[in-house]
């Protein structure tokens, strides 16, 4: 199996480290990712100017392991967009981006750049595992751990041929005291997140608005990812990226001339 692995919290990320870790096993793993933190930044690409590709070798800092990658001066999908078109060679059977250092579950799915990446490949028809973790104390997290989890999942998806334009979102939850408690297959939650930002000015006076580190929803709907994600599930949901909404387009062709 030929993996493009990629993320958006750049090449140099802990969590990019041990999914690579996690995953080297599963076959001939490309590592693609953005030379610097590119979080938040959905699915935007670059036109307006060339993008800067670099070999770079990571270093993990606990174990001293390393590996080569590329590093990209783009975005997440930039990643994908031109790994798949030119870095790598050879067809790609799978890309994964993660594992993000924060979940992405609920409406958070449209602001990521990890989930971005993935839904870039299955736009180009490359089956796509996006891959986060729900961080709790930051001081202590289970990189590796998590990866493994992540992993087990991997193999389950990867059992049997997956079509092309197969998008899939994976969460793993806090690990900080206790492991998950099993595997939830659930939809993405449409409720929107409560947002927080802090109010300063800036030296002419202005006002400054900073979006709050931490977030929440209104809701937590039952049988969703953000609640199963709470209630210490991995989470697993299929993600499509069709705009259209085909029901409305009756009424809309009636109503308009």
């Amino acid at each position: 199996m030929r993996i493009l692995l990629t993320n958006d919290d750049g090449i140099d990320a802990p969590g990019l480290g041990a999914l690579y870790r996690a995953i080297r096993s599963l076959g001939e793993v490309h590592v693609i990712a953005p030379s610097k933190v590119q979080s938040a930044t959905s699915h935007a690409v670059t036109f307006h100017r060339p993008v800067a590709v670099r070999p770079q070798r990571v270093t993990c800092p606990t174990t001293g392991e390393s590996f080569e990658g590329l590093a990209v001066a783009g975005r997440p999908a930039d990643c994908v967009k031109i790994g798949l078109a030119h870095l790598v060679k050879q067809p790609v059977d799978l890309v994964i981006s993660g594992m993000n250092s924060g979940a992405n579950v609920g409406i958070n799915t449209i602001y990521s750049g990890t989930v971005a990446a993935a839904r870039e490949a299955a736009f180009i028809g490359t089956p796509a595992i996006a891959v986060s973790l729900h961080i709790g104390d930051r001081k202590h997290i289970q990189w590796d751990v998590a990866a493994g989890h992540a992993r087990r999942v991997i193999d389950q998806i990867v059992a049997a041929p997956l079509a092309r334009h197969t998008l899939l979102n994976l969460n793993i939850p806090i690990l900080d005291v206790h492991q998950p408690r099993g595997l939830k297959v659930v939809p993405v939650s449409t409720s929107p997140i409560i947002d927080t930002y802090h109010h300063t000015r800036d030296a002419e006076g202005g006002s400054l608005y900073h979006a709050a580190d931490d977030f929440s929803f209104h809701e937590t709907p039952d049988n969703t990812d953000v609640h199963a994600l709470y209630d210490h599930f991995i989470t697993l949901s299929p993600l499509h990226f069709d705009l259209t909404k085909h029901e409305a387009l009756a009424t809309w062709i009636k109503r308009v001339k």
